[in-house]
């Protein structure tokens, strides 16, 4: 048997099926197996396995725990039967030539026990650990304080990833990176097999320390490439990940360099400070919104109380206080707003506020001696409500981005291809209300291709693709088209090198879009009768009316600086909202508050999604339903702050 492939997976379905498929495509012409082992995965990439490849072509190993890297590739790397073996991450995407040309080049020198290709990031630019030199504590050095960084064509500092060689010229390197290892049999039975020492990361840089030294060479060879998403299995894993990595270089550093005590010193200063890093990271993302809220309860207390101190009691500062914040922070966590997803949500604020407000008076009732001020209590809660609901807002507008999408930069967007199956992707896309896609056009991948596609949609042809980018100043493209081998979407990818774009891959048969490590679910059609509207809630009717009457007063005193179209037309939005026929925010098209297929999207509005959003890829209906859908509160308000300050 020529080839063994081995793949170890960990919550990746959707990049390892693509894998297997390239890697299958890859090997059509090779005598071959392939090896996928599952460390316990729980995202449904066995039951995809099981469907989708087994036996003969496919070897599937399903471990009941997450064993590690190292130990994962040992269980089938003793199974391979190859006269070379490949170690393969599954989030790779191979070109179909990639397989017969490494065989090739290893055939080349018998003295060559290992070698690796060229790797590309997602986004088309060079992986540069793909091709490196071993850490010794020099190299280290000049990494750890930044020289590598600042002189990457000198040869003393850049020695880490070699980045003052050419990535088009093949030859000799000290290391190669674990996502793609393609290597001799004898070199197994040379140096054996992976260090399971090691857990993740490290066991690909102790691998070639061993085969340098049993005498073989390494080689880095040009002459095809892969993608690689870098580091999905990891992403999957906790902060411990960190930790791993180091922990790793340490167990490197001491098996190699025990003599360089001041190298290890570094490693376990580097390991103590990235962990507690990550740690407090972590911590910050998790507990920023209860420590936002309690800060705003102190701020919130110290103003409603100054009326009544010319300085603050002792007893108010170090009981009353610490019991006001506590007890409201404890009635946010109790409605539920510091749960994942709901941190910046408006729905619940009203009444946790409201019990918060009424725990409070109790504790002023009970506890005499600090029972300072009623009417303070009320003016804090007054305050409180503008704090809480203000860091909220400005959440919502500045972090999360807005659900709408309407304060997501709108992306210019290519499919590469221009068969019926890119049209629908296309229309797919164009459904993705919150991302803000503006479908530009199909870029045919072949003759006549196009003949279905509306006139003028098409921009152009496959080997003009870079130029295309540029003129239209693409900011994605998605290739999509059957016809289209992985050697021409890598090929594509990188004539359009040095413009800043995203590239993802729709791959046949799976209805999802991959690119720069993340996966997207393509939007499908859902049968309107099976939706539940939000704005067909009475509740929620009601509620947007009171906002409407609320605002009316401020967006009267705003209306001079509005972009509307002169006074008369200010007024009489005022007027229209006033009487109820309109809603500040609503439909772009709406007849007796019914869309043109018969679906309540409510009263028109003076402004609609449609007209702040302006993305003529979606027409008005779909964006009024999507509105109608989804409509809440804090929708409208980011709406409004959009529409008022763009």
């Amino acid at each position: 048997m020529t080839l063994s492939v081995v793949i170890v997976s960990y919550n990746v379905k959707d990049f390892l099926e693509q894998c297997l498929c390239s890697v299958q495509k890859a090997m059509r012409n090779i005598d071959g197996e392939i090896f996928v082992v599952d460390n316990a995965s729980v995202d449904g990439t066995q039951s995809m396995l099981k469907a989708k490849f087994s036996l003969p072509n496919v070897h599937l190993i399903f471990n009941e725990k997450n064993l590690g890297f190292a130990k994962a590739n040992n269980q089938a790397l003793r199974l391979c039967n190859g006269r070379f073996v490949l170690v393969l991450n599954p989030d790779t995407l191979l070109q179909e030539d990639t397989l017969e040309k490494m065989i090739a080049f290893m055939e080349t020198d018998s003295s060559i026990g290992a070698a690796g290709c060229k790797v590309l990031n997602a986004d088309g630019s060079f992986q540069l650990s793909c091709r490196r030199s071993f850490p010794s504590p020099e190299v280290s050095f000049y990494k750890i304080v930044g020289l590598s960084a600042l002189f990457p064509k000198s040869r003393r500092f850049a020695r880490y990833n070699l980045t003052y060689l050419s990535t088009e010229e093949t030859y000799e390197v000290d290391a190669l990176m674990g996502a793609f290892m393609f290597l001799r049999r004898e070199v197994l039975e040379t140096v054996g097999l992976f260090d399971e020492a090691f857990f993740m990361y490290g066991e690909d840089l102790d691998w070639c320390y061993r085969i340098k030294r049993a005498g073989w060479k390494i080689y880095y060879y040009p002459g095809t490439q892969i993608i690689h998403y870098k580091g999905e299995s990891a992403k999957k894993m906790s902060f411990n990940y960190v930790i791993q990595f180091y922990e790793a270089m340490l167990i490197f550093a001491r098996k190699y360099y025990s003599s360089s005590k001041w190298f290890e010193a570094i490693l376990i200063v580097g390991i103590c400070a990235r962990a507690s890093l990550a740690f407090l990271r972590r911590a910050l993302v998790r507990l920023h919104a209860p420590l936002l809220d309690a800060l705003c309860v102190a701020v919130a207390c110290l103003i409603g109380f100054k009326w009544k101190f010319k300085e603050y009691p002792e007893a108010f500062l170090e009981i009353a206080l610490p019991v006001y914040v506590a007890v409201q922070t404890a009635a946010f966590a109790s409605f539920g707003q510091y749960r994942e997803g709901y941190r910046y949500s408006l729905k619940k604020l009203f009444p946790a506020l409201l019990v918060g407000f009424a725990l409070s008076s109790t504790f002023n009732f009970f506890f005499k001696a600090v029972a300072f001020s009623r009417a303070g209590l009320g003016f804090s809660y007054l305050t409180l409500f503008g704090l809480a609901f203000g860091w909220r807002i400005v959440a919502r507008l500045i972090v999360q981005r807005s659900f709408s999408g309407a304060f997501e930069p709108r992306k210019r967007v290519a499919i590469v291809g221009a068969d019926e199956f890119s049209q629908s992707v296309a229309e797919k896309l164009a459904r993705e209300v919150g991302k803000n896609y503006d479908i530009v056009g199909f870029i045919e991948t072949r003759e006549s291709e196009a003949s279905r596609l509306p006139a003028g949609s098409v921009l152009g042809k496959m080997e003009n693709i870079g130029e295309i980018a540029r003129v239209n100043r693409l900011d994605e493209l998605v290739f999509v088209s059957p016809s289209l081998t992985n050697a021409d979407v890598l090929s594509a990818i990188t004539r359009c090198d040095g413009r800043a774009m995203d590239f993802k891959i729709v791959p046949q048969g799976m209805d999802v879009m991959i690119g720069k490590g993340a996966i997207d679910e393509l939007a499908s059609s859902v049968p309107l009768a099976d939706v539940e509207f939000n704005l067909s809630r009475k509740s929620r009717q009601l509620g947007k009316r009171l906002f409407d009457l609320a605002i009316l007063p401020l967006m009267a005193a705003l209306s001079p600086a509005m972009h509307l179209a002169g006074r008369k037309e200010i007024f009489r939005s005022l007027w229209d909202v006033l009487k109820g026929e309109k809603t500040w925010i609503g439909a772009a098209e709406s007849i007796d508050g019914y869309s043109k297929s018969g679906v309540f999207v409510g009263k028109a509005g003076v402004w609609s999604l449609w007209s702040i959003q302006k993305n003529r890829s979606v027409d008005k209906e779909t964006l009024d339903i999507f509105y109608a859908k989804n409509s809440s509160l804090g929708l409208d308000i980011e709406l409004l702050a959009k529409a008022l300050f763009r």
